[in-house]
């Protein structure tokens, strides 16, 4: 057990220890290798349960175990697989609730399955950090006794805790003091006797300031003479891990979870449809304001679905980052899922949006080219994704994600130059970094038509009056729209309001969007890795 008073740095030492956040200056080393030298290497011989859950709440406790092992055990068969899930269900008793959704069972279930999560790899070393914390005192004798066994079979288990009667199942303890210090590092049952105390509650009093110092310097002395041995067990080797895989699986993993939460997936893919019709509902005709709102509609689609899918688990990724997660594979799911789904969105928006806007309409204007309309929004709603994954992917919580989802939006709408001719050159560059000023372009061209007021002047030759009437027009959309734009654009020539150069402005973007996310996601690195 690891103890003290708050704040005196328990969790800073467990994260030291198993790589999470290493130390700034000195060195930890298991089984007489340097951690931070040899990580790649001894991070599979490390279990680490932070104080958030390590497992998705949309999958069952068995399919969170079975991804899991898939991932961390890339060389098991299928067999020592579910032989290996049974045995942690048994030996955690929770083989009762294997069926079950994670986010329908208790707080100390969740732990359980967390810590199932990792001893499926038989770590040589599990860390906790605080488990104990959210349990019922019936619940935390049950756990405890499970950890006991655990180490009783050879897994050494460093569990901070605040909790004294959590000791009656140790074998050691180290007492940390005010200001990161450890005062205390020996048995148990020695403790008292070593801080003249009849109870721990006694200990935290001298643990904290001007007392601490006494004891910080007891121990210090008390070290001076100790040797430290090599008696190291044999390291296990592991099965290097194969990103495709990895890819496989996270793909696989990542579709459960959409389906097992059929509601929220039902909802999201039913934006589609329900926004598709609103927009048939307003604009009777094809005016220009169609091609430009099913372009905003596609953005919206694709970063609302990605904003929130890294940060909600960022302490999974984390975790499984620290085992052997790789980052491109674990991108590259994210965008086979959300793009499959983009493309359904896609799919239903383009067939609402074309069997409404017939030529058996009022305007003589029919939707045009269907099929090249459903790729070009699912390409734009793919790049949209990716920078709703880039948001998620640079904060710390949901929170601050959808903060910041109407700021990168709402530009998107301002520079486009359908609500707002662009005036100068600067904003017009500005522009050339979004998405709807290409997506918006290339829709233009794919639709070719629209209907557009144009004024019919007539003069009464008697009067000499002038009578203007709007009348409905058929006009160029790419060519309407070009006018809105500032006259630097003309400097790309012939290349200008053509569908080459707006695919490839989308797909540079898309590509600015996927390094941003992967130099983000490589920064939340505590230690090196490949």
């Amino acid at each position: 057990a690891v103890m003290g008073p708050s704040g005196c740095g328990k969790s800073t030492l467990l994260k030291a220890l198993c790589g999470d956040t290493p130390a700034s200056s000195g060195n930890v080393y298991l089984f007489g290798m340097e951690l931070n030298a040899n990580y790649d290497f001894l991070k599979t011989q490390i279990g680490y349960v932070p104080q958030d859950d390590i497992v998705h709440r949309q999958l069952t406790v068995d399919q969170s175990l079975y991804y899991a092992a898939k991932l961390r055990l890339p060389n098991a068969t299928n067999e020592f697989i579910h032989d290996k899930i049974n045995q942690v269900l048994k030996e955690l008793n929770i083989t009762h609730i294997r069926e079950n959704l994670v986010g329908e069972i208790s707080g100390g279930q969740r732990k359980r399955v967390s810590i199932g999560v990792e001893i499926l790899t038989d770590p040589m070393v599990l860390f906790l950090d605080e488990p104990t914390s959210p349990l019922d005192p019936q619940t935390i004798e049950e756990f405890l006794g499970i950890l006991r066994r655990l180490a009783d079979k050879g897994t050494t288990v460093v569990m901070v805790t605040h909790k004294p009667d959590d000791l009656d199942f140790m074998d050691s303890v180290i007492f940390m003091a005010e200001g990161g210090h450890i005062a205390y590092h020996d048995g148990v049952d020695e403790f008292k006797d070593y801080f003249k105390v009849d109870k721990i509650r006694s200990v935290y009093g001298y643990l904290e300031q001007p007392n601490a110092k006494t004891w910080i310097d007891k121990y210090a002395k008390s070290r001076q003479s100790e040797t430290t041995g090599n008696n190291s067990p044999p390291v296990k080797q592991t099965g290097k891990s194969n990103p495709f895989q990895q890819f496989r699986w996270l793909v696989s993993r990542y579709f459960k979870i959409k389906s097992n939460s059929w509601k929220s997936t039902a909802v999201m893919i039913g934006q589609a449809p329900i926004i598709a019709l609103l927009l048939c509902l307003i604009f009777g005709k094809v005016t220009q304001s169609v091609p430009f709102f099913m372009t905003i509609c596609a953005i919206w689609f694709g970063a609302s679905n990605a904003a929130r899918e890294i940060v909600s688990e960022l302490a999974i990724y984390k975790r499984e980052r620290m085992f052997n997660q790789g980052v491109f594979p674990y991108i590259f799911s994210k965008i086979t899922v959300l793009g499959t789904f983009a493309s359904i969105q896609a799919l239903l928006f383009t067939l609402i949006i074309s069997i409404n806007y017939t030529t058996s309409n009022d305007a003589n204007v029919a939707w045009n080219d269907p099929l090249f309309t459903f790729l070009w929004m699912t390409l734009i709603s793919i790049s949209a994704s990716m920078m709703g994954l880039l948001l998620s992917a640079v904060v710390s919580s949901t929170e601050k994600v959808m903060n910041l989802v109407p700021l990168v939006l709402i530009p998107q709408i301002m520079l486009a130059g359908v609500m707002e001719s662009i005036q100068n050159q600067a904003v017009e560059i500005l522009s050339y970094f979004t998405l709807s000023r290409w997506g918006t372009e290339g829709l233009s061209i794919i639709q070719d038509d629209v209907i557009g007021p144009t004024a019919e002047i007539t003069i009464d030759e008697g009067t000499g009056i002038q009578d203007v009437e709007m009348k409905d027009t058929v006009l160029n959309a790419a060519k309407g729209l070009r006018d809105n734009f500032d006259e630097s654009y003309s400097k790309f020539g012939e290349w200008g309001s053509t569908l080459e150069l707006d695919a490839i402005a989308l797909g540079i973007i898309t590509l600015l969007f996927f390094f941003g996310i992967y130099f983000a996601l490589k920064a939340k690195d505590s230690i090196k890795m490949k």
